[in-house]
Order: structure tokens, then C-alpha cells, then sequence
């Protein structure tokens, strides 16, 4: 009544288990990946004004103090946070419960000011 295992069974056993493993691995990182990836701004140009209009309603202050230096809506800048990402893009303003928005090329971002370790302006 014992089953018999040679070792071509093993070997093969141990294949079929190491493909197995890399696609369901592989599977795994995908849709991982699929879900941590920001949604694209794709608003068509005429859509763009009314979603600065709602931004500027959103984030009202225009001129922003970070560590000592003064920022204005509309300047070019480059942010880099507490998580080490880095965003480049006009800014949009600050609201009353200290974040701040930036329209960059692709989204538009809104990050609390006290996770911000750095902010330059852009030449």
C-alpha cells in the first residue's frame, strides 16, 4: 500500500513547485504593483481651468514660509518629502490644515508641509 517515489519524481516535483512559485510570485508583484501606482491626471485642456479653480478653492494660501524662505502660487519648484520622493511642479497653495499642492507634468499632489524635509525653486 506505499507509494513509491523515485527520484525522477522528486526532481520533477520540485520543477513544477519552483515554476509555480515564480507565477504566483510574479502575480503577486503585478497586481501590487497595479494598486500602489497613482491614478494619471488625464484631463483634457478645456477641464484644466475648472480643476486649478477648484484646487486654488481648496488651497487658498498663496504665499507659503518654508524654513525661512517665502513661496508664491505659480512658482516652479521641486519638493522633496520625508519618504524620499521628489515632485517637481508649479505651486498651487496651502490650506488651513497645512498641506500643500503642486501641479506637476502628470498629477496633482497634495503633501502635508511638516513631511517635507526640503523645497527649492527651480531655475
Amino acid at each position: 500500500m506505499g507509494i513509491t517515489l523515485t527520484l525522477k519524481d522528486v526532481v520533477y516535483s520540485a520543477l513544477l513547485a519552483f515554476v509555480l512559485t515564480g507565477f504566483v510570485l510574479g502575480l503577486v508583484n503585478m497586481l501590487k504593483s497595479a494598486l500602489e501606482r497613482p491614478l494619471d491626471l488625464e484631463a483634457r485642456p478645456k477641464d484644466m481651468g475648472k480643476i486649478l479653480q477648484k484646487c486654488y478653492a481648496l488651497f487658498p494660501n498663496d504665499i507659503i514660509q518654508f524654513q525661512g524662505v517665502t513661496f508664491t502660487r505659480g512658482m516652479q519648484v521641486r519638493v522633496r518629502t520625508s519618504q524620499h520622493k521628489t515632485f517637481e511642479g508649479q505651486l498651487i497653495g496651502l490650506n488651513k490644515e497645512n498641506m500643500l499642492c503642486l501641479l506637476t507634468k502628470r498629477y496633482i499632489v497634495a503633501h502635508e508641509l511638516d513631511k517635507i524635509e526640503e523645497m527649492n525653486l527651480l531655475a
